[in-house]
Protein backbone atom coordinates (compact mmCIF):
# COMPACT_ATOMS: atom_id res chain seq x y z
CA UNK A 1 0.00 0.00 0.00
CA UNK A 2 1.40 3.39 -0.96
CA UNK A 3 2.07 6.04 1.63
CA UNK A 4 -0.41 8.86 2.15
CA UNK A 5 0.75 12.14 0.66
CA UNK A 6 0.44 15.56 2.26
CA UNK A 7 -3.00 16.21 3.74
CA UNK A 8 -3.26 19.51 1.81
CA UNK A 9 -3.30 17.67 -1.54
CA UNK A 10 -6.97 16.75 -1.86
CA UNK A 11 -8.79 14.90 -4.59
CA UNK A 12 -11.52 16.31 -6.80
CA UNK A 13 -14.83 14.57 -7.50
CA UNK A 14 -15.04 12.98 -10.94
CA UNK A 15 -18.82 12.61 -11.07
CA UNK A 16 -21.96 12.18 -9.01
CA UNK A 17 -24.04 9.05 -9.62
CA UNK A 18 -27.79 9.05 -8.96
CA UNK A 19 -29.05 5.79 -7.49
CA UNK A 20 -31.79 3.79 -9.22
CA UNK A 21 -34.82 2.12 -7.63
CA UNK A 22 -34.63 -1.68 -7.67
CA UNK A 23 -36.78 -4.47 -6.12
CA UNK A 24 -35.16 -6.72 -3.48
CA UNK A 25 -37.14 -9.32 -1.55
CA UNK A 26 -40.28 -7.68 -0.19
CA UNK A 27 -39.11 -4.08 -0.60
CA UNK A 28 -37.33 -1.66 -2.93
CA UNK A 29 -33.89 -0.10 -2.59
CA UNK A 30 -31.80 2.73 -3.98
CA UNK A 31 -28.98 1.12 -6.02
CA UNK A 32 -25.89 3.29 -6.60
CA UNK A 33 -23.45 0.56 -7.71
CA UNK A 34 -22.96 -0.87 -10.24
CA UNK A 35 -23.61 2.11 -12.50
CA UNK A 36 -23.63 2.12 -16.31
CA UNK A 37 -20.37 4.03 -16.40
CA UNK A 38 -18.77 2.81 -13.19
CA UNK A 39 -18.93 -0.84 -12.07
CA UNK A 40 -16.66 -0.60 -9.05
CA UNK A 41 -14.96 1.71 -6.55
CA UNK A 42 -11.94 -0.11 -5.26
CA UNK A 43 -13.17 -3.66 -4.60
CA UNK A 44 -16.75 -2.45 -3.95
CA UNK A 45 -19.04 -3.50 -6.81
CA UNK A 46 -22.52 -3.09 -5.33
CA UNK A 47 -24.30 -0.61 -3.06
CA UNK A 48 -27.97 -0.90 -2.08
CA UNK A 49 -29.56 1.61 0.32
CA UNK A 50 -32.70 0.20 1.94
CA UNK A 51 -35.27 1.96 4.13
CA UNK A 52 -36.15 3.50 6.35
CA UNK A 53 -39.40 1.52 6.32
CA UNK A 54 -41.52 -0.42 8.78
CA UNK A 55 -41.19 -4.21 8.63
CA UNK A 56 -43.58 -7.02 9.48
CA UNK A 57 -41.71 -9.93 11.13
CA UNK A 58 -42.33 -13.21 9.35
CA UNK A 59 -43.19 -11.43 6.10
CA UNK A 60 -40.44 -8.94 5.21
CA UNK A 61 -36.81 -9.65 4.47
CA UNK A 62 -34.71 -11.44 1.88
CA UNK A 63 -35.17 -15.22 1.80
CA UNK A 64 -32.54 -17.87 0.97
CA UNK A 65 -30.47 -17.00 -2.11
CA UNK A 66 -26.92 -17.78 -3.33
CA UNK A 67 -23.74 -15.75 -3.71
CA UNK A 68 -20.28 -16.57 -5.03
CA UNK A 69 -17.06 -14.67 -5.75
CA UNK A 70 -17.89 -11.82 -3.39
CA UNK A 71 -18.28 -10.61 0.16
CA UNK A 72 -21.54 -9.03 1.36
CA UNK A 73 -21.50 -6.35 4.04
CA UNK A 74 -24.81 -5.23 5.54
CA UNK A 75 -24.53 -2.13 7.76
CA UNK A 76 -27.60 -1.27 9.83
CA UNK A 77 -28.60 2.30 10.64
CA UNK A 78 -31.76 1.20 12.44
CA UNK A 79 -33.56 -2.06 13.16
CA UNK A 80 -32.39 -5.52 14.20
CA UNK A 81 -31.53 -8.17 11.63
CA UNK A 82 -30.71 -11.88 11.57
CA UNK A 83 -28.25 -13.63 9.23
CA UNK A 84 -28.41 -17.37 8.45
CA UNK A 85 -26.42 -19.30 5.87
CA UNK A 86 -25.88 -22.77 4.47
CA UNK A 87 -22.45 -23.07 6.13
CA UNK A 88 -24.16 -23.01 9.53
CA UNK A 89 -23.39 -19.41 10.50
CA UNK A 90 -25.99 -17.33 12.31
CA UNK A 91 -25.89 -13.88 13.84
CA UNK A 92 -28.02 -10.91 14.83
CA UNK A 93 -26.97 -7.25 14.74
CA UNK A 94 -28.79 -4.04 15.61
CA UNK A 95 -28.29 -0.39 14.66
CA UNK A 96 -24.62 0.44 14.18
CA UNK A 97 -23.59 -3.17 13.61
CA UNK A 98 -22.72 -5.05 10.46
CA UNK A 99 -22.96 -8.56 9.01
CA UNK A 100 -19.89 -9.40 6.90
CA UNK A 101 -20.14 -12.61 4.87
CA UNK A 102 -17.47 -14.05 2.59
CA UNK A 103 -19.29 -16.06 -0.08
CA UNK A 104 -16.13 -17.30 -1.82
CA UNK A 105 -16.79 -20.54 -3.72
CA UNK A 106 -20.49 -20.30 -2.94
CA UNK A 107 -23.02 -20.04 -0.13
CA UNK A 108 -26.75 -19.57 0.40
CA UNK A 109 -27.91 -17.02 2.97
CA UNK A 110 -30.96 -15.15 4.19
CA UNK A 111 -31.37 -11.85 6.02
CA UNK A 112 -34.55 -11.17 7.95
CA UNK A 113 -35.69 -8.51 10.45
CA UNK A 114 -35.93 -9.62 14.08
CA UNK A 115 -37.26 -6.59 16.01
CA UNK A 116 -37.55 -6.71 19.79
CA UNK A 117 -38.71 -3.14 20.36
CA UNK A 118 -41.13 -0.82 18.59
CA UNK A 119 -38.25 1.27 17.26
CA UNK A 120 -36.56 -1.79 15.77
CA UNK A 121 -39.53 -2.28 13.44
CA UNK A 122 -38.06 0.60 11.40
CA UNK A 123 -35.29 -0.89 9.27
CA UNK A 124 -32.68 1.24 7.52
CA UNK A 125 -29.28 0.28 6.19
CA UNK A 126 -26.88 -0.34 3.35
CA UNK A 127 -25.74 -3.57 1.72
CA UNK A 128 -22.43 -3.65 -0.10
CA UNK A 129 -20.60 -6.29 -2.10
CA UNK A 130 -16.87 -6.57 -2.68
CA UNK A 131 -15.38 -8.55 -5.52
CA UNK A 132 -12.83 -10.96 -4.06
CA UNK A 133 -9.27 -11.02 -5.47
CA UNK A 134 -8.63 -13.59 -8.21
CA UNK A 135 -6.78 -15.97 -5.87
CA UNK A 136 -9.64 -15.88 -3.34
CA UNK A 137 -12.65 -16.21 -5.66
CA UNK A 138 -13.11 -19.83 -4.56
CA UNK A 139 -12.11 -19.43 -0.92
CA UNK A 140 -14.08 -21.11 1.87
CA UNK A 141 -17.14 -19.17 3.05
CA UNK A 142 -17.00 -17.37 6.39
CA UNK A 143 -19.10 -14.94 8.43
CA UNK A 144 -18.29 -12.05 10.78
CA UNK A 145 -20.94 -10.72 13.16
CA UNK A 146 -19.79 -7.16 13.97
CA UNK A 147 -21.72 -5.76 16.92
CA UNK A 148 -22.28 -2.01 17.10
CA UNK A 149 -20.11 -1.86 20.22
CA UNK A 150 -17.16 -3.34 18.29
CA UNK A 151 -17.18 -0.71 15.51
CA UNK A 152 -14.24 1.69 15.86
CA UNK A 153 -15.15 5.35 16.50
CA UNK A 154 -13.18 8.56 15.91
CA UNK A 155 -14.39 12.09 16.64
CA UNK A 156 -12.53 14.72 14.63
CA UNK A 157 -13.88 18.29 14.87
CA UNK A 158 -17.57 18.42 13.91
CA UNK A 159 -17.75 14.75 12.96
CA UNK A 160 -18.28 11.22 14.21
CA UNK A 161 -16.57 8.52 12.17
CA UNK A 162 -17.59 4.86 12.62
CA UNK A 163 -15.12 2.56 10.86
CA UNK A 164 -16.48 -0.91 10.06
CA UNK A 165 -13.50 -2.18 8.05
CA UNK A 166 -10.09 -0.81 7.17
CA UNK A 167 -8.49 2.32 8.68
CA UNK A 168 -9.67 5.93 8.62
CA UNK A 169 -9.27 8.95 10.91
CA UNK A 170 -6.69 7.06 12.95
CA UNK A 171 -8.85 4.08 13.90
CA UNK A 172 -9.22 0.59 12.44
CA UNK A 173 -12.53 -1.22 12.13
CA UNK A 174 -13.23 -4.74 13.43
CA UNK A 175 -13.95 -6.29 10.03
CA UNK A 176 -11.21 -8.71 8.97
CA UNK A 177 -10.54 -7.77 5.36
CA UNK A 178 -9.15 -9.89 2.53
CA UNK A 179 -7.94 -6.92 0.46
CA UNK A 180 -6.94 -3.29 1.14
CA UNK A 181 -10.20 -1.37 1.66
CA UNK A 182 -12.15 0.96 3.88
CA UNK A 183 -15.84 1.31 4.76
CA UNK A 184 -16.90 3.96 7.26
CA UNK A 185 -19.98 5.94 8.31
CA UNK A 186 -19.36 9.67 8.77
CA UNK A 187 -21.83 11.94 10.58
CA UNK A 188 -21.01 15.61 9.99
CA UNK A 189 -22.42 18.68 11.75
CA UNK A 190 -24.00 21.50 9.68
CA UNK A 191 -21.29 23.70 8.18
CA UNK A 192 -18.50 21.34 9.23
CA UNK A 193 -15.83 20.02 6.86
CA UNK A 194 -14.39 16.50 6.91
CA UNK A 195 -10.86 15.98 5.58
CA UNK A 196 -8.82 12.82 6.00
CA UNK A 197 -5.82 11.17 4.44
CA UNK A 198 -6.28 8.00 2.39
CA UNK A 199 -3.75 5.73 0.66
CA UNK A 200 -2.81 7.09 -2.74
CA UNK A 201 -3.61 3.78 -4.46
CA UNK A 202 -7.19 3.74 -3.14
CA UNK A 203 -10.20 4.55 -5.30
CA UNK A 204 -12.70 6.41 -3.11
CA UNK A 205 -16.40 7.37 -3.11
CA UNK A 206 -18.95 8.88 -0.73
CA UNK A 207 -22.59 7.79 -0.67
CA UNK A 208 -24.98 10.36 0.85
CA UNK A 209 -27.33 8.50 3.19
CA UNK A 210 -29.07 11.69 4.27
CA UNK A 211 -28.37 15.38 3.70
CA UNK A 212 -26.44 17.54 1.26
CA UNK A 213 -22.67 17.33 0.80
CA UNK A 214 -20.45 19.80 -1.05
CA UNK A 215 -17.41 18.45 -2.87
CA UNK A 216 -16.12 21.74 -4.23
CA UNK A 217 -17.57 22.03 -7.73
CA UNK A 218 -20.02 19.17 -7.10
CA UNK A 219 -22.94 18.67 -4.71
CA UNK A 220 -24.37 15.27 -3.77
CA UNK A 221 -27.68 14.77 -2.01
CA UNK A 222 -29.53 11.86 -0.41
CA UNK A 223 -29.24 8.77 -2.62
CA UNK A 224 -26.27 10.00 -4.66
CA UNK A 225 -22.72 8.65 -4.87
CA UNK A 226 -19.81 11.06 -5.33
CA UNK A 227 -16.73 9.43 -6.86
CA UNK A 228 -13.30 11.00 -6.37
CA UNK A 229 -10.63 10.93 -9.05
CA UNK A 230 -6.86 11.24 -8.87
CA UNK A 231 -4.32 9.80 -6.44
CA UNK A 232 -3.90 12.69 -4.03
CA UNK A 233 -3.58 11.62 -0.42
CA UNK A 234 -6.71 13.18 1.06
CA UNK A 235 -10.45 13.45 0.55
CA UNK A 236 -12.68 16.27 1.78
CA UNK A 237 -16.32 17.35 1.81
CA UNK A 238 -18.52 19.83 3.68
CA UNK A 239 -22.02 19.59 5.12
CA UNK A 240 -23.87 22.09 2.93
CA UNK A 241 -27.22 21.59 4.67
CA UNK A 242 -28.84 22.76 7.90
CA UNK A 243 -29.14 19.27 9.42
CA UNK A 244 -26.52 16.59 10.20
CA UNK A 245 -25.04 14.94 7.12
CA UNK A 246 -24.79 11.14 6.99
CA UNK A 247 -22.30 9.69 4.50
CA UNK A 248 -20.93 6.20 3.87
CA UNK A 249 -17.32 6.26 2.65
CA UNK A 250 -16.11 3.30 0.60
CA UNK A 251 -12.83 2.67 -1.15
CA UNK A 252 -9.79 0.49 -1.62
CA UNK A 253 -7.36 -0.81 -4.19
CA UNK A 254 -9.00 -1.42 -7.58
CA UNK A 255 -10.99 -4.62 -8.10
CA UNK A 256 -9.08 -7.32 -9.94
CA UNK A 257 -10.83 -7.72 -13.29
CA UNK A 258 -12.26 -8.60 -15.58
CA UNK A 259 -15.56 -8.54 -13.66
CA UNK A 260 -18.38 -10.76 -14.89
CA UNK A 261 -21.68 -9.91 -13.19
CA UNK A 262 -24.38 -12.57 -13.27
CA UNK A 263 -27.14 -12.05 -10.71
CA UNK A 264 -25.72 -12.87 -7.25
CA UNK A 265 -22.36 -13.99 -8.67
CA UNK A 266 -19.40 -11.74 -9.52
CA UNK A 267 -16.57 -13.69 -11.13
CA UNK A 268 -13.54 -13.12 -13.37
CA UNK A 269 -14.78 -15.20 -16.31
CA UNK A 270 -17.85 -16.92 -17.73
CA UNK A 271 -16.54 -20.38 -16.82
CA UNK A 272 -16.48 -19.44 -13.12
CA UNK A 273 -20.05 -18.14 -13.36
CA UNK A 274 -21.22 -21.38 -14.98
CA UNK A 275 -19.46 -23.42 -12.30
CA UNK A 276 -21.20 -21.39 -9.58
CA UNK A 277 -24.59 -21.96 -11.23
CA UNK A 278 -23.96 -25.72 -11.33
CA UNK A 279 -22.78 -25.74 -7.70
CA UNK A 280 -25.93 -23.95 -6.61
CA UNK A 281 -28.24 -26.14 -8.68
CA UNK A 282 -26.69 -29.40 -7.49
CA UNK A 283 -26.61 -28.50 -3.80
CA UNK A 284 -22.86 -28.06 -3.48
CA UNK A 285 -23.45 -24.66 -1.91
CA UNK A 286 -25.56 -26.36 0.74
CA UNK A 287 -29.20 -25.75 1.54
CA UNK A 288 -31.09 -23.32 3.74
CA UNK A 289 -34.68 -23.53 4.90
CA UNK A 290 -37.06 -20.62 4.52
CA UNK A 291 -37.17 -20.10 8.30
Amino acid sequence: MNAVTERSATRSVERVVASQIAPVGTFTVRRALPDRERHSVGPWVFLDHFGPFRVTPGHDGVGPHPHAGIETVTYLLSGRQQHRDSAGHTGIVNAGGAQWMTAGRGIIHAETPMPLTEGEHIVHGIQLWTSLPRTLKLTEPRYQNLAAEAVAVARPAGATVRVVGGTLAGVTGPGETLMPLVVAHVSLDPGATFEEGVPTDFEMAAYVIDGEASFGAHVARTGELAIWTGNEGAITFTNAGSAPLEVLLIGGTPAEGPLVFHGPFVMNNVEQVRAAEVACRTGRMGTLSES
